[in-house]
């Protein structure tokens, strides 16, 4: 029972964390072209970091990032049931809780990752330290320098993200929620029903 619970409450959270990382795809475009690179390079970055390059490396970010959506969304799912207060029992909860859900992955995963790993590795394409060519290096160059605007767009990147998966999950669940308390509810009255005509009144 409760793994068969668990594993619908991963299947809805799957499902919307690629809705919310789906509806993010667009929005990488626009950071790209508000600091004055080409499209795709937040992805391309991502696959620089495991030496791809080219098309290869925004496939790969791509990929990357929207199984790291579903992961997301079906690890908040799952993590409702472990107490009745996290239900996703309303939509706004969901988004609430997507939305707090999107800063801590933020704030744990994409911060670390991105100033430890991220910036480094493109700070060696953008100083000639590993092989690129004068477009990557330039691209690099402007990564780096307008690191701040990357790092502010992505924290309202990552609460939309949340909010978005938030009100998905609270969309599919709401329905079960309801129907499990409707279940209960007719099952109670049943046995009040049961209870008045065969049990002696005192």
């Amino acid at each position: 029972m409760i793994s068969t619970e668990v594993y619908s409450k991963a299947k809805t959270g799957c499902v919307a964390g690629l809705v919310g990382g789906f509806a993010l795809f667009s929005s990488f475009f626009w950071i790209d072209s508000e600091i004055g690179v080409p499209f795709g390079t937040f992805y391309k970055a991502v696959g620089l970091v495991v030496g791809l390059d080219g098309m290869a490396a925004i496939a790969f970010g791509f990929f990357a990032h929207m199984l790291t959506a579903a992961l997301v969304g079906a690890v908040f799912c799952i993590f409702s049931l472990s107490h009745r207060m996290l239900r996703i029992s309303s939509v706004p909860k969901g988004i609430l809780g997507g939305a707090v859900t999107g800063l801590q992955v933020y704030a744990i995963f994409f911060m670390p990752i991105t100033l430890y790993v991220m910036f480094p590795a493109i700070s060696e394409q953008a100083t000639g330290l590993v092989p690129a060519t004068p477009e990557d290096m330039r691209v690099a160059q402007i990564l780096l320098e307008t690191h701040d605007k990357i790092l502010w767009g992505s924290l309202v990147l990552h609460v939309l993200y949340g909010a978005v998966m938030g009100l998905f999950s609270s969309m599919i669940l709401y329905e079960e929620y309801h129907m499990k308390g409707k279940e209960k509810k007719e099952k109670k009255e049943a046995w009040k029903k049961f209870e008045s005509e065969h049990w002696p009144s005192t």
